[in-house]
C-alpha cells in the first residue's frame, strides 16, 4: 500500500465533502437568484417612485398656479433632465384620466398605448398619492404613479426602465452570488485543511509508511510522538501486530542466548540450525523501537498555512478598490501628475517589499519565525487601520508603507518557516502549502473586497482587512518558537554591492531576470492591479466587477499552474513556456485596443492569466539552469536573493509605467503598450535562448508567489 494510494483516499474524502458543499452552494445561488427576481419589481417601484414623486410635485405646483394640466409647458425639458440623471430611464410620459398621452420623452414604445388605457392602470387614480403600479410592457418595465391632489384626479406619470438595465441588475446579483459560491468553496477547503487536512494527511502517511516498512521486512515498532492520529484505531492494531512480532523475536533471542549456556553435549541436535536461522532472520528483517520525528515535522509545517492565508487575504482585499480609493484622496502635488499619484501607493508597496526582504531574512534567522510574523502582522494591522482613516494620498503613502513592511516580514518568515521545517526529500510538496495559501487568498480576496467596497464602502473594507490581519496574530501565536537548523545550512546574509553588480551585468542571469521575470511582473501589477480597476470604473462598471476579474485571473493560475509546471521538465521546454507565456500575456494587454468593454477586459485577464501560468513555474527554475556557475561561486541565497529583488522591482515599475502611459495617451493604449512590451520581451527571450539543449537535470524547486 503506497503513500500515493492512501493520499488518494484522503483526496476522495475531501472531494465528497467538497461536492456536497458545492451542491448546497449551487442550490443557494439558484434560490437567491429567484429571490432577487421577486424582490426586484418592488425595489424598482420604490426607486422610480421617489424620482417620479418630484415630477408629480412640479406638475401639481403648476396646476395650483393656474396652469391647466393639459397645457403644461417645459415638461419635455424636465424629462430630459431626469433622463440625464438616470440613464436607465428609457421613456417618460404624462397621460390624462383616460390614458391619452399628453407629453412623452421619446416615441411611444409598442404596447404602451394599450397599457396606459387599461383599467388596471387607470385604477391607480382611485388609490391616491403615493400608489405605484409596475408592469412589463414590451422591452420596458413601466412604473406608473397617479397625479392627484385630494379629490382632483389629473392623470398618470409613466416611467419606463429598459429591460437590459434590469437584466444587468439581475446578472450583477447573480455574479455576486457565484463569487460568494467560489469564495465559500475555497474557504471550506481551507477550513478542512486547517481542522483536519494536515492531521489526516500525516496519519495517512504514517499508515502508508507502516505498511511499506512491513513489506520491506522492517518490523521496528514506532514510538509515535505526534499526538492524536486521525486513524488511531488502525494504527493501534498495526502497532499491536508489530509489538507481538517484536516480543516473539525477543523471546526467541532470549531462548537462543540461553541455549548457548547449556553444555555442548546436552544441546539439542537442531540448535545449530536454529542459530543459523536466527542469524539469517536478523539479516533479512529489522526489529526494535524507533521514534517518528518526520511526522511531527509535517504536523508543525502545516501550522503555517492558516495564518498565512488569513494575512495574505487581508492584503488581497484591497486589490480591486485601492486605485479608486487613491483617486478619491487626490490632492494636487506640484510637479506630479494625478495618474502618477494614483500609482504611487502600489509602486511604493512593491518597492518596499522588494528592498526589505533580504534584510528581513537575516532578522528572521536571528529572532525566529514566530516573532517576525507577529511583529509583521501587528504592523500591517496598524497600517490597514490608519489607511481607513487617511485624509490624503500623502497620508495613505505612509500607512501603505507600514502595510508593505508588515507584508514583507510575514512573507519572509512564512517562507523561511517552510524551508526550516520541511524534510529535504519533501521540500517541493511542502512548498505547495506555502503557494496554496497565497493562491487561495488571491482567489478570495479581490472579489470579496470589491463587493464589500461597493456595498459598505472602502473605509469599512479596510477595517475588515485590519481585523483579518489582527486575527491572524491569534493563529501565529500557535506556531513553535524554536527554529530548527540543518548542520550544513549556511547563515542568511544580504548580498553585497559587488555581488549585486556582478549578477546585474551577467548576461545569463539578466536573460532570465530582465527579459522574463521583470516584464511578467510589470504586466501583473501594471495591468491587473493598476489599469484594470481604474479602467472599469471609468467605463461605468463597478469595483465588484474589478474584483471578479481579478478572481478569474487567480482561478486560471490555480487551475493551470500545476499543469504547466509538470511540462517544465527540460530546459528547452522551460524556454518555450517562459517566452510563450510572455507573448500570450502581451496579447492579453493588446486585445483591449480592439474594445474597452468588460468582455474585452475579461478576455485580456484570461490571456494574461494563461500566459502567467505558462511562464511563472519555469522562470525561477531557469535561474538554476542558466546560472549554475554563479550559484556555485556566490551561493544559492545570494543569486536567488538578487533575482527576487529585481523581480519585485518589476512589480514596482508596473504601476508607474502604466500611470505615465495613461497620462500621455489613454487606458486602452496603456494596456496595449505594456502588452506589446511583454510580447517583445518574450520574443527576444526565445531568440536569445534558441540553441537546443539536452534534457536538464531537475532544477532547484522554488516557490513562486503570485505577486
Amino acid at each position: 500500500m503506497s503513500d500515493n494510494y492512501l493520499r488518494s483516499v484522503y483526496l476522495r474524502l475531501a472531494g465528497v465533502v467538497t461536492l456536497v458543499v458545492m451542491v448546497a452552494l449551487l442550490a443557494n445561488a439558484f434560490l437567491s437568484h429567484r429571490t432577487f427576481e421577486r424582490a426586484l419589481a418592488p425595489q424598482l417601484a420604490n426607486k422610480m417612485g421617489s424620482v417620479g414623486g418630484s415630477i408629480v410635485s412640479l406638475v401639481l405646483k403648476a396646476v395650483e398656479n393656474g396652469v391647466p394640466y393639459k397645457e403644461l409647458y417645459g415638461v419635455s425639458d424636465r424629462f430630459k433632465e431626469v433622463k440625464s440623471e438616470m440613464p436607465e430611464l428609457a421613456y417618460l410620459a404624462l397621460t390624462d384620466t383616460g390614458g391619452t398621452i399628453l407629453h412623452e420623452s421619446t416615441a411611444t414604445p409598442g404596447g404602451a398605448v394599450a397599457y396606459f388605457a387599461d383599467a388596471a392602470t387607470l385604477a391607480l387614480l382611485t388609490q391616491g398619492a403615493g400608489a405605484t403600479h409596475t408592469q412589463r410592457v414590451g422591452k420596458l418595465f413601466i412604473v406608473s404613479l397617479p397625479v392627484v391632489e385630494g379629490d382632483q384626479r389629473l392623470g398618470l406619470l409613466h416611467m419606463g426602465v429598459d429591460l437590459r438595465f434590469v437584466d444587468d441588475m439581475v446578472l450583477d446579483m447573480l455574479l455576486d452570488v457565484l463569487v460568494v459560491l467560489v469564495v465559500a468553496l475555497f474557504f471550506t477547503l481551507e477550513l478542512m485543511h486547517f481542522i483536519a487536512g494536515a492531521r489526516i494527511d500525516a496519519s495517512l502517511r504514517d499508515v502508508a509508511e507502516t505498511f511499506e516498512r512491513g513489506a520491506s521486512g522492517n518490523f521496528v515498532l514506532p514510538v509515535r510522538t505526534g499526538g492524536a492520529h486521525a486513524f488511531g484505531g488502525l494504527l493501534r492494531v498495526l502497532d499491536t501486530v508489530l509489538a507481538r512480532l517484536n516480543d516473539a523475536y525477543a523471546a526467541l533471542a532470549r531462548d537462543l542466548e540461553a541455549s548457548r549456556r547449556v553444555p555442548t553435549h546436552e544441546r539439542h541436535p537442531g540448535m545449530a540450525q536454529a542459530h543459523r536461522g536466527a542469524a539469517d532472520l536478523v539479516q533479512r528483517f529489522r526489529f526494535g523501537r524507533a521514534a517518528t520525528p518526520e511526522l511531527r515535522a509535517v504536523s508543525e509545517l502545516a501550522k503555517v498555512r492558516a495564518p498565512l492565508f488569513m494575512f495574505i487575504l487581508a492584503e488581497e482585499l484591497t486589490r480591486s478598490f485601492l486605485p479608486g480609493y487613491v483617486n478619491e484622496l487626490l490632492v494636487p502635488v506640484p510637479g506630479i501628475s494625478n495618474q502618477i499619484l494614483i500609482g504611487l501607493p502600489i509602486a511604493l508597496f512593491m518597492l518596499i517589499v522588494a528592498v526589505a526582504q533580504p534584510f528581513l531574512g537575516v532578522r528572521c534567522e536571528r529572532v525566529g519565525h514566530r516573532q517576525t510574523m507577529l511583529l509583521g502582522a501587528w504592523i500591517a494591522a496598524g497600517g490597514f487601520l490608519a489607511s481607513a482613516m487617511a485624509d490624503s494620498v500623502l497620508d495613505l503613502l505612509v500607512w501603505r508603507s507600514l502595510c508593505a513592511i508588515g507584508y514583507a516580514m510575514v512573507f519572509v518568515a512564512a517562507q523561511s518557516y517552510v524551508l526550516d521545517h520541511a524534510p529535504r526529500q519533501q521540500r517541493a510538496r511542502s512548498f505547495a502549502l506555502f503557494v496554496g495559501a497565497i493562491m487561495a487568498a488571491t482567489v478570495c480576496g479581490p472579489s470579496i473586497g470589491g463587493i464589500l467596497a461597493d456595498n459598505v464602502g472602502v473605509r469599512p473594507t479596510l477595517l475588515v482587512a485590519a481585523l483579518l490581519a489582527a486575527a491572524s496574530i491569534l493563529v501565529i501565536r500557535q506556531l513553535p518558537d524554536n527554529r530548527p537548523r540543518q548542520a550544513d545550512e549556511p547563515p542568511a546574509r544580504v548580498p553585497t554591492w559587488r555581488e549585486f553588480a556582478a549578477l546585474v551585468f551577467n548576461r545569463r542571469f539578466m536573460t532570465v531576470t530582465g527579459l522574463a521575470a521583470m516584464p511578467a511582473k510589470m504586466v501583473l501589477t501594471g495591468i491587473c492591479f493598476y489599469l484594470l480597476p481604474l479602467h472599469l470604473v471609468k467605463i461605468g462598471s463597478t469595483q465588484s466587477m474589478a474584483g471578479r476579474l481579478l478572481m478569474v485571473y487567480a482561478v486560471v493560475m490555480v487551475v493551470l499552474g500545476p499543469l504547466t509546471a509538470a511540462l517544465a521538465s527540460t530546459r528547452e521546454r522551460m524556454h518555450w513556456l517562459v517566452g510563450g507565456g510572455l507573448v500570450v500575456s502581451g496579447l492579453g494587454g493588446a486585445v483591449v485596443l480592439a474594445g474597452g468593454g468588460v468582455s474585452w477586459v475579461l478576455l485580456a485577464v484570461l490571456l494574461i492569466g494563461f500566459g502567467q501560468a505558462l511562464s511563472i513555474s519555469a522562470q525561477s527554475a531557469l535561474v538554476a539552469e542558466h546560472c549554475a556557475e554563479e550559484i556555485a561561486q556566490l551561493g544559492d541565497g545570494v543569486v536567488y536573493g538578487v533575482y527576487r529583488l529585481l523581480e519585485r522591482i518589476g512589480n514596482a515599475l508596473g504601476p508607474v509605467v502604466a500611470a505615465a502611459l495613461v497620462m500621455q495617451f489613454s487606458f486602452p493604449v496603456a494596456f496595449g503598450v505594456i502588452g506589446a512590451f511583454a510580447a517583445v520581451a518574450g520574443a527576444i527571450f526565445l531568440f536569445a535562448t534558441r540553441t537546443p539543449h539536452e534534457p536538464a537535470p531537475a532544477a532547484l524547486a522554488r516557490a513562486e508567489p503570485l505577486t
